[in-house]
Parts: structure tokens; C-alpha cells; sequence
């Protein structure tokens, strides 16, 4: 090559391999992905037949058997009670089928076992200012005997909770397990008979005999984002439906379904979610 050119192609060359080198090392911006947008869990869960409101209710992804009949309005007069499970836990795309008395008797749940449970009438009535009828089973007679009790305070019209709860029995320590995460409730030392108040203001939303482990139970939705249930109970006070006022005489405790003996299973949800019943009882 002649001399000439040597030194000017080689300065020339030397700047396109520096500049290769720039651009190859210079770091990329960092790339950030758009936030993914958070779907709740939510099923849908279609319920037909006897119930106030038929049709398909988008439930909370943990929703059982009673959160899809109290989001139809509850059963009609008219329902079949039998074979219903109050606490059966419902998935998605589930067809509750609730049968007519007269028609077929028995409750189709498209996927939970159908065992025999006696599910009161779940239609509203005006019944705040009146004495609760207490069912008494007899064990020597299958028919109901509706003896009338006084409630401990009288209720008003006024059914939404004030947020500001009261112990639900008389008892205010534990005879058996605390909250946890595997027990979503505490349960107080009552002793079999002894009186169950509504722990705040609210509308019983369903009551009745559940074989899950429940028992006698009654759930009360405060209409303010809490709802409470009452479980292992001897009698039940309160028909579905019915306004209570915080401190109403509801039932009374005892030792039925999954139960070692006579206590109070108490639970308190918010918004959907269990919550430590102790954060909101007063101070024992």
C-alpha cells in the first residue's frame, strides 16, 4: 500500500472500530413491563328454582351454600328444606337447583353430596318487635314445639349495626379453641341452655341445622360490613329474615354437630374475610 493512503485509512478505520465499541457497550435502557391488572376471585355460581331471586351471582372464591341462597333472596315458602348444606363450600359455574315441596323431594347441589338438613323458611317477614318462637326438639317426637320466650331487649326498627359488639353470652372466656387459621372463631364457655345474644344489631340472614360440623347456627349480616355466626346451638330463637337488636336473646347454647360439649363456636367476618372475634368483643 502506498504511504500515502496508509496513515489516513488507518485513522479513518481506527474512528468506525471506536465507535462499533461505543455503541456495542453503551447499556440498554431498562425496559419496564406495564403492571398486570389484578382479576379478583370471584366464581359464578347459577342458582334456580325456589329462592326469592333465581339467577347466576358472582360470589367470592371461598363462598359456601349459604352466601349463594342469601344472594338469591333466600328460599321461598314454598322450597324443599331437605338436603340442603348450609356450609357446603360452592366453585365455579355450580348449579344450586332448589325443588318445590310439592315437586321433587330433594335438593339437587351439582356437585356436594345431598345429606338430609332441616333449612327453615328464608322469606323476610316483619317480625322485629316480636317474641321469638323457640324451636324445642323432642326426642321422642320428630314434630316442632314452639314455645314463646321474652327477648332480654326489646328491638326497634333501626336492624343495621352500630360496629360496637357485645359479648353473646354471659360467659366472656374460652372452654375450648381460640382463632387460628385451621379455627376462624372462638369458642366461649356457655353452658347447655344457657342464653345467645345477637352480639350486635342486624338481620338474621339464615338459621337452621347444618350437618358440616355446625349444628343448630345462625348467621346474622349487620348490614355495615360485619356479619357474625352462632353455632353448636341447643334451640334457636330467631326466624330468617327477622331484625335483632345488639343484646337480643337469639337461642341458646348447647353441644350439636361436631361438638364435645355445650360451648358457643363464634365467628366474626368483615367484608367477607374471617377476622379475630377478639378484636371487636369488649374487654372481658
Amino acid at each position: 500500500m502506498n504511504h500515502r493512503y496508509f496513515v489516513p485509512v488507518f485513522f479513518v478505520g481506527s474512528l468506525l472500530l471506536a465507535g462499533i465499541l461505543v455503541v456495542g457497550c453503551h447499556p440498554k435502557p431498562n425496559v419496564v413491563g406495564l403492571p398486570q391488572q389484578v382479576t379478583p376471585q370471584a366464581i359464578q355460581v347459577h342458582v334456580e328454582g325456589a329462592v326469592v331471586n333465581p339467577g347466576i351471582y358472582f360470589l367470592q372464591k371461598d363462598s359456601r351454600v349459604m352466601d349463594a341462597l342469601a344472594a338469591a333472596g333466600g328460599l321461598l315458602p314454598q322450597a324443599d328444606r331437605s338436603g340442603i348444606n348450609l356450609a357446603a363450600h360452592v366453585y365455579d359455574m355450580q348449579t344450586l337447583e332448589i325443588s318445590f315441596a310439592s315437586g321433587v323431594t330433594s335438593l339437587s347441589l351439582t356437585g356436594v353430596d345431598n345429606v338430609p338438613v332441616d333449612v327453615p323458611d328464608s322469606s323476610v317477614g316483619d317480625e322485629a318487635e316480636g317474641s321469638p318462637q323457640i324451636v324445642v326438639p323432642d326426642e321422642n317426637d320428630s314434630a316442632d314445639v314452639y314455645p314463646t320466650i321474652t327477648p332480654s331487649v326489646s328491638c326497634s326498627k333501626e336492624t343495621i349495626g352500630t360496629g360496637t359488639f357485645v359479648w353473646p353470652v354471659d360467659n366472656h372466656f374460652l372452654s375450648g379453641n381460640d382463632y387460628s387459621s385451621s379455627h376462624p372463631a372462638i369458642d366461649i364457655s356457655a353452658g347447655e341452655g344457657s342464653p345467645v345474644y345477637a352480639a350486635d344489631s342486624g338481620m338474621v340472614r339464615l338459621e337452621g341445622n347444618d350437618n358440616s360440623g355446625y349444628g343448630n347456627v345462625i348467621e346474622i349480616d349487620h348490614g355495615n360490613g360485619y356479619s357474625t355466626v352462632y353455632a353448636h346451638l341447643s334451640v334457636i330463637g330467631v326466624d330468617a329474615g327477622q331484625g335483632v337488636c345488639a343484646g337480643q336473646r337469639i337461642g341458646a347454647a348447647g353441644s350439636t354437630g361436631n361438638s364435645t360439649g355445650a360451648h358457643l363456636h363464634f365467628e366474626v367476618m368483615q367484608d367477607g374475610e374471617y377476622i379475630d372475634p377478639w378484636t371487636v368483643l369488649p374487654v372481658p
